[in-house]
């Protein structure tokens, strides 16, 4: 009779802006960890399941562990969902507001009285890019001394995505060209993007670049959705298996050890993540540091941004329970992991 266990089932899902879990992934590091008999990996993306993939936003699958956009589980936990953050990366991305070329508006001052066009996809699990371009326009407001009282936000209706069994699709440009259709049709008169398709659009002709957040020097200022970013799991599958979640970290840990002395390799691995951007793309949008950004931290001013973005979704209605963001961390796993990959590197040095 068989007394061995079965393996231990986990799910990982990241968003296609630039994390530590995607240069693991696309260089198999993540897929080598958990090649194990004690262990099976799956991409939450590639299920056939909607209700599963969906656990990409209300985060209700145990074993999943995410890292991405903040909207989403900060959503998630003041919906009541039990999950804890174990770690947290800031890596920039552009932020930028824009109107045409030939329109009048040449600063943010004069967005006062203005129509500033806000995505609406009906049907979506949580709004996460409405939410991002509220931020975005009140942060940006705020420097001209102006709140969104001054001007009027205009729902654009976009087109919901990945709404059916079966493999997952996409439409992201799409959607992001419901808010370029409207500024082109004049519909409205600037709109918010992000990524480096919004940094492309900032460098056409056609249109006037109002402001990059991603310039601000106070980080603060450049909270929204993918600034910082959590790395997430559900707390029963970390008091489970604390162990998979310290393994997890670890790689993640040794994916930024290795990302900080690759800068060409890891622009190149993010260009297909972004849009397809190319490698001066990927740096305008994220900056030249790109590379030294991927190291998962609990430090207090990492903390500090993401209770930032989680009073402004409170304030903005997002969150049906407020909660307190220290206690949603958990700090355990990832000191141990740190002190994995140093007691690795210390073997490794000394049989150098």
């Amino acid at each position: 009779m068989s007394t061995s266990k079965p393996p231990v089932q986990l799910f990982y899902t990241r968003c296609g802006a630039a994390t530590a879990s995607a240069l693991a992934i696309r260089k198999n590091w993540l897929q080598d960890e958990f090649a194990g008999a004690d262990t099976e990996l799956h991409s939450l993306r590639d299920s056939d399941s909607l209700a599963v993939r969906n656990a990409h936003y209300h985060h209700q699958q145990t074993g999943l562990f995410r890292e991405g956009g903040n909207i989403p589980p900060i959503w998630a936990k003041g919906s009541g969902s039990d999950t804890v953050v174990v770690g947290i990366t800031w890596l920039d991305e552009y932020q930028g507001i824009l109107t045409r070329a030939d329109s009048d508006i040449r600063d943010i001052a004069d967005l006062k009285g203005k129509r500033l066009g806000v995505p609406l996809h009906q049907n979506a699990v949580i709004d996460f890019q409405r939410g991002a371009a509220q931020h975005g326009y009140v942060t940006a407001l705020s420097l001209a001394g102006l709140s969104t009282d001054d001007v009027t936000l205009v729902d654009l209706p976009a087109p919901s995505y990945d709404t059916e069994d079966g493999p997952r699709s996409t439409t992201r440009e799409q959607r992001a060209d419901v808010a370029v259709t409207a500024l082109d049709a004049g519909t409205v008169d600037a709109i918010f993007l992000r990524f480096t398709r919004g940094y492309r659009l900032s460098q056409d002709a056609r249109y006037r670049q109002l402001i990059n957040i991603n310039e601000l020097s106070d980080p603060l200022l450049r909270v929204n959705n993918g600034t910082p970013r959590p790395i997430t799991v559900d707390r029963q599958f970390l008091e489970q298996h604390p162990d998979v979640v310290v393994r997890y970290l670890a790689v993640l840990l040794r994916t930024a050890e290795w990302a900080a002395s690759h800068h060409d390799e890891v622009v190149q691995l993010l260009q297909p993540e972004d849009s397809n951007a190319s490698a001066a793309e990927v740096v305008g949008s994220h900056g030249a540091d790109v590379h030294l950004s991927f190291t998962p931290k609990l430090s207090p001013e990492y903390i500090q941004g993401l209770t930032t973005q989680k009073n402004f979704l409170r304030d903005w209605g997002y969150l049906k329970a407020d909660f307190n963001v220290s206690d949603w961390i958990v700090a355990g796993p990832l000191e141990q992991a740190q002190k994995l990959v140093a007691e690795e590197k210390a073997k490794a040095s000394a049989a150098a």
